[in-house]
C-alpha cells in the first residue's frame, strides 16, 4: 500500500508543479507583452476575444487606435488610475479610429475596444511626454519652378485653410489653382484654375465664412479678384481691385490679406508694388470692406488711393475696429510709411493713426509688413517696424485721450555693428494668444550694400513672447525663416523655411507650441515635423486634430532641387 500512496503523492506533486510553472509562464508572458506595448485580450463570460490592437499613437487632442486586422471599431473605453472611464462611440466604423480626449503625459491608460460583432480587446500603455506628429497623407500639387534657396522672397508660395467644422481643407497654389479637399479621405471635392498663364500670378489668401458655407479667395493677378464660392464650387460673387490699383505684367495688384468678423463682413488689404520711380519706391494701396453678399460697405481712403503699401489687416470679432500698417522701401510722400491706422470697422472712418519714426542713422524710412494685430476686445494693439522694433498701443486709452502714443517699445533685433557691418533681424509677424504677444523675427540682413551679413543677428530667426506690460516671457530660436503661423487659443504652428546665414537644411518643417503650458519655450514646444523642402505655409484645424504643412521645392547653388510641392496632412 505504501508504494501506491507514494505514486499518488508523486503524481499530485507533478501536477501541482506543472500548474505553477504554467501560471508563472503566463504571468511572464503578460508582463513581456505589456512592456512591448502589445495588447492583452480581456475575456469574460459574455464577451469574446477581439482583433488585437496594433498601435496607439497619442496626438495633441487624443489618440489614434489601429487594429492588427480589418475590423469595425464601434466603441472605445479609456480609463486610468487618475480618471474615470470615458466611453466614446465611433460613428465611422473602421479598423483605425481617432478617440478625442484630454490625456496627461507619462500616465498609464487602458484602452478597451469593442468591434461591431461585440468582440473586445484591450491594451494598457503609457502616454508619452510629448505627442507624436504623424503624416496621414500628402496632396501632390502642380509642377513649379523652384526659386533659389538663397533668397526667401523668391520662394514658391501657397496658402492652406481649414474649414470651421474641420471637414475640409482649401489649398491655393502658386500657379493659381484652388482646391477643396475632404479631410477624412484626402479626396478632392473640386478644383478651379483661377489664374493661368501669367507669371507671378497666384492665390494670395483664403478664408472660410464663419458658418463654413462659403469660401472667400483673394488673388494676385491683373484683375486682383476677391471671390466668394459655395462649397460646391459655384461662384456667388467677385470684385476686382485691379480696376482701382492698375496693373502691368511686371507689377501685379493683389488682395494681400483678408479677415472676417463674426457677422461675416470681409475686410481686405489690397496693394500693388509699382517698383522704383526715380529714387522712390512706389506702392498703391487701399482697404475694402464687403458684407457677406459681396456688397461694398466702405473703402479707405474713400476718394483716392494711398501711395503706400498695405499688406496686412486685422479686425476685432465684433467688427468694431479694423487695423493695418503701411509699408515701403523708401520714405512715403502723401501717405506715411510705417504708420498704424485704426479704423471704425462699421464706417471705414479713421479713429487715429501713429507714424513710427525711422531708426536713424540706419534707416531713413519705416516699414510695417505683416504684424499689426488688435486684441479681440479691441483694447490693445501691437505692431513691428521691419528694423526690429516691437510696439504696443493701448487703443482704449488713445480713444479716450485722443493722443496716439506707444505704451511700450521693445528693441528686439535692431541693427548692431559686427566687424563694422550693421546687421539687423527683419521683423515679420506678430500674434496675440490670450494675453501673450508673440513677435516673429526673420532673416538677418546687412544695411551695408557692399558687405553681406558676416553672422546671423543674435535675435534673428527667433520668437519673442511678451506680456501686456512689456515683460519678456520666453523666447525660442527658430533656426530658419518663419512664414505666417497658424494659431488658436492654445496652439501656435510655425512653418520654417531656409536659414540664409547658417544654410542648415535640417530645420525645414513645422513646429507646434502649446502656449497654455507653463515654463519656457522648451516646455511649450510639443511637436515638430521636418520636410526636405521649405515649409512656407501651415494651418491647424479648429478642433486641433489636423495640421496642414505646405512644402515647396528650392534650387541649390549646384542646380539640385530640394523637396517637392505638396501639402502634408499631419495629426
Amino acid at each position: 500500500m505504501k508504494w501506491k500512496i507514494l505514486i499518488v503523492l508523486l503524481i499530485l506533486t507533478l501536477i501541482t508543479s506543472g500548474c505553477t510553472e504554467k501560471s508563472q509562464e503566463s504571468e511572464n508572458s503578460t508582463v513581456a507583452q505589456a512592456s512591448e506595448g502589445v495588447q492583452g485580450i480581456e475575456e469574460s463570460s459574455n464577451s469574446k476575444a477581439g482583433v488585437p490592437i496594433d498601435s496607439i499613437v497619442f496626438s495633441r487632442t487624443g489618440a489614434l487606435i489601429t487594429l492588427k486586422e480589418e475590423a469595425d471599431i464601434s466603441q472605445v473605453k479609456i480609463s486610468s488610475a487618475n480618471s474615470s472611464t470615458e466611453s466614446i462611440d465611433i460613428e465611422k466604423k473602421e479598423s483605425q479610429v481617432f478617440a478625442a480626449f484630454d490625456w496627461e503625459p507619462k500616465t498609464q491608460y487602458k484602452f478597451e475596444v469593442t468591434t461591431g460583432n461585440g468582440a473586445k480587446s484591450a491594451l494598457e500603455v503609457y502616454a508619452p511626454e510629448k505627442p507624436a506628429l504623424k503624416e496621414e497623407y500628402a496632396i501632390e500639387l502642380e509642377d513649379v519652378t523652384p526659386g533659389p534657396i538663397d533668397k526667401t522672397s523668391a520662394n514658391v508660395e501657397g496658402v492652406t485653410k481649414f474649414s470651421p467644422d474641420s471637414k475640409y481643407l482649401a489649398i491655393g497654389t502658386h500657379g493659381g489653382s484652388l482646391k477643396l479637399i475632404e479631410l477624412t479621405t484626402g479626396e478632392k471635392v473640386w478644383e478651379k484654375q483661377l489664374v493661368e498663364g501669367i507669371a507671378d500670378a497666384r492665390i494670395a489668401d483664403i478664408e472660410f465664412s464663419k458658418d463654413g458655407k462659403n469660401l472667400i479667395v483673394g488673388e494676385e493677378s491683373p484683375d486682383a479678384f476677391i471671390y466668394c464660392f459655395d462649397l460646391n464650387g459655384a461662384e456667388i460673387w467677385k470684385f476686382g481691385a485691379g480696376q482701382d490699383l492698375g496693373s502691368d505684367l511686371d507689377h501685379l495688384p493683389a488682395m494681400k490679406k483678408m479677415k472676417l468678423d463674426s457677422k461675416g463682413n470681409i475686410y481686405v488689404a489690397a496693394s500693388r508694388a509699382c517698383g522704383y520711380i526715380g529714387e522712390k519706391y512706389k506702392y498703391l494701396g487701399r482697404i475694402y470692406s464687403f458684407d457677406p453678399e459681396g456688397k461694398m460697405r466702405w473703402k479707405f481712403p474713400e476718394s483716392e488711393l494711398m501711395d503706400i503699401g498695405v499688406t496686412w489687416i486685422d479686425t476685432t470679432p465684433d467688427g468694431k475696429y479694423a487695423v493695418f500698417g503701411t509699408t515701403s522701401f523708401t520714405e512715403g510722400n502723401k501717405w506715411k510709411d510705417g504708420t498704424v491706422h485704426v479704423l471704425d470697422g462699421n464706417t471705414g472712418k479713421e479713429d487715429w493713426n501713429y507714424s513710427i519714426p525711422p531708426l536713424e542713422p540706419f534707416f531713413d524710412y519705416s516699414a510695417i509688413w505683416y504684424s499689426t494685430q488688435i486684441t479681440p476686445d479691441g483694447e490693445k494693439l501691437i505692431t513691428m517696424a521691419s528694423d526690429g522694433r516691437a510696439f504696443l498701443f493701448d487703443n482704449s486709452e488713445i480713444m479716450e485721450t485722443g493722443v496716439p502714443e506707444a505704451k511700450w517699445q521693445a528693441n528686439i533685433s535692431t541693427p548692431i555693428l559686427v566687424s563694422g557691418v550693421p546687421i539687423y533681424g527683419s521683423s515679420n509677424y506678430a500674434y496675440i494668444i490670450n494675453n501673450t504677444f508673440i513677435f516673429s523675427i526673420g532673416s538677418t540682413f546687412s544695411k551695408d550694400k557692399n558687405n553681406e551679413a558676416p553672422i546671423e543677428h543674435p535675435n534673428g530667426n527667433s520668437l519673442f513672447a511678451y506680456d501686456t506690460d512689456g515683460n519678456l516671457l520666453w523666447k525660442w530660436r527658430l533656426d530658419g525663416y518663419a512664414g505666417e503661423c497658424a494659431l488658436n487659443d492654445k496652439y501656435l504652428v510655425i512653418p520654417i523655411a531656409q536659414n540664409l546665414v547658417t544654410e542648415d537644411r535640417n530645420v525645414h518643417g513645422v513646429y507646434v507650441f502649446d502656449i497654455s503650458k507653463s515654463g519656457g519655450s522648451n516646455s511649450k514646444l510639443v511637436q515638430s515635423y521636418n520636410t526636405e523642402g521649405l515649409t512656407v505655409s501651415a494651418d491647424i484645424s479648429a478642433d486641433g486634430r489636423y495640421i496642414a504643412a505646405l512644402e515647396v521645392p528650392a534650387r541649390l547653388d549646384d542646380g539640385t532641387v530640394l523637396g517637392e510641392y505638396k501639402v502634408h496632412i499631419l495629426t
